[in-house]
């Protein structure tokens, strides 16, 4: 589908109503990583795909309420990467116009944490959506942030060495600066006008607290 939304879930907690039912009802494609689908058939919500090593859905599920809901089962069993880095790498095949994730809150604290380098893996645009935060890379090309009150926290994380990291539009802005891992872009504040980010090269995470 030519310039799909696509919601990918993750076996997780989702966050509260208010945010993830606006996310299914403006979604063109669904798609489950692994044991995902069972949160989404209790939900009434039924995926177009699901992705992973299968090894987190019951058996049951399988052979009787996916198969009969036509839902489309796309086997990825390389147990280097995470069900939603295998999703991410699925939708690359697709024409999305954007991506949105939920459920990667809650569980392993390790599986949490994959959830931002897989970003990174794909160097994805996809959006996190947390309870309390929005996550997301800023790609090569940049950000650009309207509608954002002023106070709201915002803080940068370089994963590995990012160069040319600009920022405007918060309290503490950067100019042409060099962030490696640190704490060195943590809790800026939005001036409640846009907010405009850039690098030069590297994988840089933005957090934005709802």
């Amino acid at each position: 589908m030519q310039g799909a939304n696509v919601l990918i879930v993750a076996n997780g907690t989702w966050p509260t109503q208010a945010i993830w039912k606006p996310l299914v009802d403006n979604s063109n494609i669904i798609v489950a990583c692994d044991g995902a689908i069972v949160q989404l058939l209790q939900n009434d919500i039924v995926p177009d795909y699901v992705v992973g090593d299968l090894d987190s859905i019951p058996i049951e599920m399988m052979d009787s309420q996916i198969e009969s809901l036509d839902i489309t089962v796309i086997p990825m069993l390389n147990q280097n990467s995470s069900d939603l880095s295998k999703a991410l790498k699925y939708c690359e095949n697709l024409a999305t116009k954007g991506i949105d994730v939920i459920g990667i809150e809650g569980g392993r604290l390790d599986h949490q944490i994959g959830a931002y380098f897989s970003l990174c893996e794909h160097n994805s645009n996809a959006v996190l959506h947390l309870e309390k935060w929005i996550a997301r890379l800023v790609l090569s090309e940049g950000l650009v942030i309207d509608s954002i009150e002023k106070g709201q926290n915002v803080s940068l994380f370089a994963i590995g060495s990012v160069k040319g990291v600009n920022i405007s539009g918060v309290k503490w802005p950067l100019e042409n600066e060099q962030l490696a891992p640190g704490t060195n872009g943590l809790h800026n504040e939005s001036n409640g006008e846009q907010i405009q980010i850039s690098h030069r090269g590297g994988h840089l995470l933005l957090l934005v607290e709802r």
